[in-house]
Protein backbone atom coordinates (compact mmCIF):
# COMPACT_ATOMS: atom_id res chain seq x y z
CA UNK A 1 0.00 0.00 0.00
CA UNK A 2 1.03 3.63 -0.40
CA UNK A 3 1.93 5.59 2.72
CA UNK A 4 3.34 9.05 3.42
CA UNK A 5 6.25 8.53 5.80
CA UNK A 6 9.16 10.21 7.45
CA UNK A 7 12.37 8.20 7.54
CA UNK A 8 14.21 11.05 9.23
CA UNK A 9 13.09 14.42 10.53
CA UNK A 10 12.44 16.79 7.67
CA UNK A 11 12.39 14.04 5.03
CA UNK A 12 8.94 13.11 3.64
CA UNK A 13 8.38 10.41 1.05
CA UNK A 14 5.53 8.34 -0.39
CA UNK A 15 6.53 4.71 0.00
CA UNK A 16 5.13 1.29 -0.78
CA UNK A 17 4.75 -0.66 2.49
CA UNK A 18 3.04 -3.85 3.58
CA UNK A 19 -0.62 -3.66 4.50
CA UNK A 20 -0.85 -4.00 8.31
CA UNK A 21 -2.92 -6.65 10.06
CA UNK A 22 -5.07 -5.82 13.10
CA UNK A 23 -4.20 -7.34 16.47
CA UNK A 24 -6.54 -7.93 19.40
CA UNK A 25 -9.11 -5.14 19.86
CA UNK A 26 -7.99 -3.44 16.66
CA UNK A 27 -9.56 -2.96 13.24
CA UNK A 28 -8.07 -2.26 9.83
CA UNK A 29 -9.64 0.76 8.13
CA UNK A 30 -9.42 1.46 4.41
CA UNK A 31 -8.74 5.18 4.59
CA UNK A 32 -10.76 7.42 2.29
CA UNK A 33 -9.81 10.79 3.78
CA UNK A 34 -7.49 12.09 6.47
CA UNK A 35 -7.48 15.42 8.27
CA UNK A 36 -4.33 17.55 8.18
CA UNK A 37 -3.27 19.13 11.47
CA UNK A 38 -0.26 21.10 12.78
CA UNK A 39 0.80 18.01 14.73
CA UNK A 40 1.63 16.35 11.38
CA UNK A 41 4.27 18.84 10.25
CA UNK A 42 5.51 19.38 13.79
CA UNK A 43 6.24 15.66 14.15
CA UNK A 44 7.71 15.56 10.64
CA UNK A 45 10.11 18.36 11.60
CA UNK A 46 11.04 16.74 14.93
CA UNK A 47 9.42 19.55 16.95
CA UNK A 48 7.52 17.11 19.19
CA UNK A 49 10.18 14.41 19.60
CA UNK A 50 10.45 15.06 23.35
CA UNK A 51 6.67 15.04 23.91
CA UNK A 52 5.54 12.25 21.57
CA UNK A 53 6.87 8.70 21.67
CA UNK A 54 7.70 8.12 18.00
CA UNK A 55 10.00 5.70 16.24
CA UNK A 56 11.11 6.12 12.64
CA UNK A 57 10.13 5.42 9.93
CA UNK A 58 6.65 6.71 10.76
CA UNK A 59 3.46 7.16 8.75
CA UNK A 60 1.93 10.56 9.46
CA UNK A 61 -1.74 11.55 9.79
CA UNK A 62 -3.93 11.35 12.91
CA UNK A 63 -7.45 12.03 11.62
CA UNK A 64 -9.32 9.58 9.40
CA UNK A 65 -12.59 8.48 7.89
CA UNK A 66 -13.14 5.29 5.95
CA UNK A 67 -14.52 1.75 6.04
CA UNK A 68 -13.56 -1.19 8.23
CA UNK A 69 -12.16 -4.02 6.12
CA UNK A 70 -10.80 -6.40 8.77
CA UNK A 71 -11.43 -7.13 12.45
CA UNK A 72 -8.84 -8.18 14.99
CA UNK A 73 -9.44 -10.83 17.61
CA UNK A 74 -12.02 -9.89 20.23
CA UNK A 75 -13.69 -7.09 18.29
CA UNK A 76 -17.45 -7.34 18.78
CA UNK A 77 -18.64 -3.73 18.73
CA UNK A 78 -17.84 -3.05 15.06
CA UNK A 79 -18.36 -4.93 11.82
CA UNK A 80 -16.53 -5.13 8.53
CA UNK A 81 -18.01 -2.66 6.07
CA UNK A 82 -18.98 -0.07 8.68
CA UNK A 83 -18.06 3.54 7.97
CA UNK A 84 -16.05 5.00 10.84
CA UNK A 85 -13.99 7.99 11.89
CA UNK A 86 -11.17 8.17 14.40
CA UNK A 87 -8.05 9.81 15.73
CA UNK A 88 -5.35 7.12 15.74
CA UNK A 89 -2.88 7.32 18.64
CA UNK A 90 -0.43 10.12 17.87
CA UNK A 91 3.15 8.89 17.45
CA UNK A 92 2.17 5.54 15.94
CA UNK A 93 1.61 4.85 12.24
CA UNK A 94 -1.21 7.08 11.09
CA UNK A 95 -3.73 7.70 8.34
CA UNK A 96 -1.76 9.21 5.45
CA UNK A 97 -1.91 5.76 3.92
CA UNK A 98 -4.33 3.50 2.10
CA UNK A 99 -4.96 1.47 5.27
CA UNK A 100 -4.62 2.26 8.97
CA UNK A 101 -4.86 0.27 12.20
CA UNK A 102 -7.16 1.73 14.88
CA UNK A 103 -7.84 0.46 18.39
CA UNK A 104 -11.59 0.08 18.97
CA UNK A 105 -11.35 2.29 22.08
CA UNK A 106 -10.56 5.24 19.80
CA UNK A 107 -13.10 4.44 17.10
CA UNK A 108 -16.67 5.57 16.39
CA UNK A 109 -19.19 5.24 13.60
CA UNK A 110 -18.91 8.23 11.28
CA UNK A 111 -21.69 10.84 11.28
CA UNK A 112 -24.33 9.85 8.75
CA UNK A 113 -25.17 13.40 7.65
CA UNK A 114 -21.78 14.35 6.20
CA UNK A 115 -19.47 12.99 3.51
CA UNK A 116 -16.09 11.39 4.18
CA UNK A 117 -14.17 14.61 3.54
CA UNK A 118 -15.99 16.37 6.34
CA UNK A 119 -15.99 13.30 8.60
CA UNK A 120 -12.19 13.14 8.54
CA UNK A 121 -11.94 16.78 9.60
CA UNK A 122 -13.69 16.28 12.95
CA UNK A 123 -11.83 13.85 15.23
CA UNK A 124 -8.61 15.56 16.36
CA UNK A 125 -9.92 19.11 16.67
CA UNK A 126 -13.17 17.99 18.30
CA UNK A 127 -11.43 15.75 20.83
CA UNK A 128 -8.90 18.50 21.54
CA UNK A 129 -11.65 21.02 22.24
CA UNK A 130 -13.75 18.56 24.25
CA UNK A 131 -10.87 17.45 26.47
CA UNK A 132 -9.54 20.97 26.98
CA UNK A 133 -12.83 22.67 27.81
CA UNK A 134 -15.01 19.96 29.32
CA UNK A 135 -12.52 17.57 30.95
CA UNK A 136 -9.64 19.82 32.03
CA UNK A 137 -11.56 23.10 32.06
CA UNK A 138 -14.83 21.75 33.53
CA UNK A 139 -16.76 24.36 31.54
CA UNK A 140 -20.38 24.71 32.64
CA UNK A 141 -23.47 26.43 31.28
CA UNK A 142 -23.52 30.14 32.07
CA UNK A 143 -19.76 30.45 32.42
CA UNK A 144 -17.62 32.76 30.30
CA UNK A 145 -14.88 31.27 28.12
CA UNK A 146 -12.24 33.03 26.03
CA UNK A 147 -11.23 30.96 22.99
CA UNK A 148 -8.16 32.23 21.18
CA UNK A 149 -7.93 31.97 17.36
CA UNK A 150 -11.62 31.22 16.93
CA UNK A 151 -11.48 30.81 13.14
CA UNK A 152 -8.84 28.07 13.19
CA UNK A 153 -9.28 24.30 13.07
CA UNK A 154 -9.57 23.86 16.83
CA UNK A 155 -11.09 27.27 17.52
CA UNK A 156 -14.06 27.05 15.17
CA UNK A 157 -15.08 23.71 16.67
CA UNK A 158 -14.46 24.90 20.24
CA UNK A 159 -16.82 27.87 19.77
CA UNK A 160 -19.66 25.56 18.74
CA UNK A 161 -19.04 23.04 21.53
CA UNK A 162 -18.93 25.78 24.16
CA UNK A 163 -22.15 27.32 22.85
CA UNK A 164 -23.88 23.93 22.86
CA UNK A 165 -22.84 23.64 26.50
CA UNK A 166 -24.56 26.93 27.27
CA UNK A 167 -21.43 28.99 27.88
CA UNK A 168 -20.90 32.61 26.85
CA UNK A 169 -18.14 32.61 24.23
CA UNK A 170 -15.60 35.35 23.65
CA UNK A 171 -13.09 34.79 20.87
CA UNK A 172 -10.13 36.49 19.22
CA UNK A 173 -9.79 36.61 15.45
CA UNK A 174 -9.07 39.03 12.61
CA UNK A 175 -11.63 41.35 11.05
CA UNK A 176 -11.86 39.19 7.92
CA UNK A 177 -13.17 36.29 10.05
CA UNK A 178 -15.61 38.31 12.19
CA UNK A 179 -18.73 37.18 10.32
CA UNK A 180 -17.48 33.59 10.26
CA UNK A 181 -17.05 33.28 14.04
CA UNK A 182 -20.28 35.21 14.65
CA UNK A 183 -22.13 32.64 12.55
CA UNK A 184 -20.56 29.88 14.67
CA UNK A 185 -22.12 31.47 17.75
CA UNK A 186 -19.44 33.68 19.31
CA UNK A 187 -21.10 36.19 21.67
CA UNK A 188 -18.22 38.64 21.72
CA UNK A 189 -15.53 39.02 19.06
CA UNK A 190 -12.20 40.74 19.65
CA UNK A 191 -10.17 41.79 16.61
CA UNK A 192 -6.66 41.00 17.82
CA UNK A 193 -5.11 43.34 15.27
CA UNK A 194 -7.08 46.36 16.49
CA UNK A 195 -7.91 45.55 20.11
CA UNK A 196 -6.02 44.27 23.13
CA UNK A 197 -8.09 41.42 24.60
CA UNK A 198 -6.55 42.06 28.02
CA UNK A 199 -7.90 45.63 27.99
CA UNK A 200 -11.29 44.64 26.56
CA UNK A 201 -11.84 42.02 29.28
CA UNK A 202 -10.29 43.92 32.19
CA UNK A 203 -13.71 44.52 33.75
CA UNK A 204 -15.45 41.46 32.34
CA UNK A 205 -13.24 38.56 33.30
CA UNK A 206 -13.76 34.95 32.27
CA UNK A 207 -13.97 31.58 34.01
CA UNK A 208 -11.88 29.72 31.43
CA UNK A 209 -9.29 30.56 28.79
CA UNK A 210 -8.72 28.05 26.00
CA UNK A 211 -5.19 28.89 24.85
CA UNK A 212 -4.31 27.69 21.35
CA UNK A 213 -1.45 30.12 20.78
CA UNK A 214 0.97 30.11 23.72
CA UNK A 215 3.76 32.68 24.10
CA UNK A 216 2.90 36.19 25.27
CA UNK A 217 -0.80 35.51 24.63
CA UNK A 218 -0.72 32.78 27.26
CA UNK A 219 0.81 35.02 29.92
CA UNK A 220 -1.55 37.91 29.19
CA UNK A 221 -4.53 35.55 29.30
CA UNK A 222 -3.97 34.89 33.00
CA UNK A 223 -4.90 38.51 33.70
CA UNK A 224 -8.42 38.12 32.28
CA UNK A 225 -9.32 35.14 34.47
CA UNK A 226 -11.59 35.44 37.48
CA UNK A 227 -9.99 34.37 40.74
CA UNK A 228 -10.24 30.57 40.79
CA UNK A 229 -10.43 30.48 37.00
CA UNK A 230 -8.36 28.28 34.76
CA UNK A 231 -6.27 28.49 31.60
CA UNK A 232 -6.07 25.32 29.53
CA UNK A 233 -3.39 25.29 26.84
CA UNK A 234 -2.69 22.94 23.95
CA UNK A 235 0.72 24.52 23.31
CA UNK A 236 2.33 23.76 26.67
CA UNK A 237 2.47 25.67 29.96
CA UNK A 238 5.71 27.43 30.86
CA UNK A 239 7.20 27.75 34.32
CA UNK A 240 6.63 31.49 34.08
CA UNK A 241 2.94 30.88 33.43
CA UNK A 242 2.64 28.49 36.37
CA UNK A 243 4.32 30.94 38.72
CA UNK A 244 2.18 33.88 37.60
CA UNK A 245 -1.01 31.78 37.81
CA UNK A 246 -0.24 30.94 41.43
CA UNK A 247 0.19 34.59 42.38
CA UNK A 248 -3.12 35.49 40.69
CA UNK A 249 -5.10 32.71 42.36
CA UNK A 250 -5.81 30.91 39.08
CA UNK A 251 -4.51 27.69 37.53
CA UNK A 252 -3.00 26.56 34.24
CA UNK A 253 -2.94 23.11 32.65
CA UNK A 254 -1.48 21.64 29.47
CA UNK A 255 -3.65 19.18 27.52
CA UNK A 256 -2.34 16.89 24.79
CA UNK A 257 -5.23 15.25 22.97
CA UNK A 258 -5.93 11.54 23.49
CA UNK A 259 -7.90 9.10 21.35
CA UNK A 260 -11.38 8.53 22.79
CA UNK A 261 -14.14 6.64 21.03
CA UNK A 262 -16.84 7.52 23.55
CA UNK A 263 -16.26 11.25 23.11
CA UNK A 264 -16.24 10.77 19.33
CA UNK A 265 -19.64 9.11 19.53
CA UNK A 266 -20.98 12.22 21.25
CA UNK A 267 -19.38 14.35 18.52
CA UNK A 268 -21.05 12.26 15.80
CA UNK A 269 -24.43 12.67 17.51
CA UNK A 270 -23.97 16.45 17.64
CA UNK A 271 -23.02 16.54 13.95
CA UNK A 272 -26.07 14.53 12.94
CA UNK A 273 -28.27 16.72 15.15
CA UNK A 274 -27.04 19.84 13.37
CA UNK A 275 -25.30 21.16 16.49
CA UNK A 276 -21.74 21.00 15.14
CA UNK A 277 -20.35 21.70 11.68
CA UNK A 278 -16.77 21.61 10.46
CA UNK A 279 -15.47 23.96 7.77
CA UNK A 280 -13.14 22.35 5.23
CA UNK A 281 -11.02 25.07 3.65
CA UNK A 282 -9.17 22.94 1.10
CA UNK A 283 -8.45 19.34 0.06
CA UNK A 284 -5.20 17.79 -1.14
CA UNK A 285 -3.74 14.55 -2.46
CA UNK A 286 -0.77 12.73 -0.94
CA UNK A 287 1.41 14.27 -3.65
CA UNK A 288 0.45 17.75 -2.43
CA UNK A 289 1.60 17.23 1.15
CA UNK A 290 4.42 19.79 1.10
CA UNK A 291 2.02 22.50 -0.06
CA UNK A 292 -0.56 21.42 2.52
CA UNK A 293 1.96 21.54 5.37
CA UNK A 294 3.20 24.96 4.27
CA UNK A 295 -0.36 26.33 4.27
CA UNK A 296 -1.07 24.82 7.68
CA UNK A 297 2.15 26.23 9.15
CA UNK A 298 1.18 29.77 8.12
CA UNK A 299 -1.59 29.66 10.74
CA UNK A 300 -4.18 31.40 8.57
CA UNK A 301 -6.46 28.48 7.65
CA UNK A 302 -10.17 29.04 8.26
CA UNK A 303 -11.30 25.64 9.50
CA UNK A 304 -9.57 22.46 8.38
CA UNK A 305 -7.46 20.97 5.60
CA UNK A 306 -8.16 17.41 4.42
CA UNK A 307 -6.17 14.83 2.47
CA UNK A 308 -7.98 12.61 -0.03
CA UNK A 309 -6.32 9.19 0.01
Amino acid sequence: MKALRITDYGHLSIESVSRPAPSENEVLVKVATAGINPVDWKIANGDLSVLVNQSLPLTLGWDLAGDIVELGEGVTTFNAGERVFAMPVIGYDGAFAEYCIVNVNGLAKAPQSVDLVEAAAYPLVSLTSWQAMFVAGQLEAGQRVLIHAGAGGVGHIAIQLAKAKGAKVITTTSAVNRDFVAHLGADEIIDYREEDFETVLANAKVDLVFDTLGGDTQLKSLNVLKRGGKLVSITGVTGETEAKAKTLGVSAEFVFVQANGEQLRHIAEMVDAGELAVTVAQTFSLDDVTTAFDISAQGRVRGKLVMKI
